[in-house]
């Protein structure tokens, strides 16, 4: 998996294009304007019942102009996955520092990863994506390069360095980046979808991240 994945962007290019051109790009204000009322509309009606028009009169510009921006509905989409990321865990910004302490990088991602995908806007945005795949597959593409495929990009890179450093026994870095990110989302991701829980605390987030990177630790500790 290639690292430059981690910025993927608007499924408007490959992914490694479209992160390149979001890199560079600062989005312009009728471009925010857009994406927050792309935003608002997904969150309320869902992701079918939108249309380009509406969007477009919700952001008070003119249908040509959205188009311009984003080519389709599920380009706005993953603008509204991307800025929601990096809105919340700083993820658009986010580098794992090779030296540091594994422990500590992990922990500090976990942290920032397990707020994001049990915020409201996140657990609102997932249901629409599980409710609404089956008649548009676009949109669980979308959600995956956008989603979880980034954090995998972000994260399979760090793992294979220390691998290679011998502080953790990782021989397939991806396959543990993965494991990893299940371990942080489990049991607290499900039950915030669930409606099980509707409000998952700052105590329990810290104490579920340290027992997961415990807990991993544990598994690919060199012998």
């Amino acid at each position: 998996m290639s690292q430059s994945i981690t910025d993927d962007s608007l499924l408007t290019e490959s992914p490694e294009e479209a992160s390149k051109t979001r890199s560079q790009q600062a989005p312009s204000p009728k471009q925010q304007a857009i994406v927050a009322a792309a935003a608002e509309l997904f969150l309320h009606q869902g992701y079918g019942a939108v249309s380009m028009d509406a969007i477009a009169a919700k952001a008070e510009v003119s249908k040509r102009t959205v188009y311009s921006h984003f080519p389709g509905k599920d380009a706005l989409f993953a603008a509204v996955m991307m800025d929601h990321c990096d809105s919340v865990a700083g993820i658009g910004d986010l580098e794992l520092d090779a030296a540091g302490d594994p422990q500590e990088v992990l922990t500090d991602l976990g942290c920032r990863f397990l707020p994001l995908v049990t915020s409201a806007e996140a657990i609102a945005l997932f249901r629409i994506v599980v409710a609404e795949a089956g008649r548009f597959p676009e949109l669980g593409q979308t959600f995956f390069h956008c989603g979880p495929l980034r954090w995998i990009a972000t994260l399979a890179p760090y793992l294979a360095e220390q691998h290679r450093k011998g502080r953790l026994e990782l021989p397939d870095a991806e396959a543990a980046a993965v494991r990893f990110m299940n371990m942080l989302k489990d049991p607290l991701h499900m039950q915030a979808i669930l409606g099980v829980q509707q409000e998952v605390t700052e105590a329990e987030i810290e104490a579920h991240v340290r027992r997961s990177v415990e807990d991993f630790f544990k598994l690919h500790r060199p012998a």
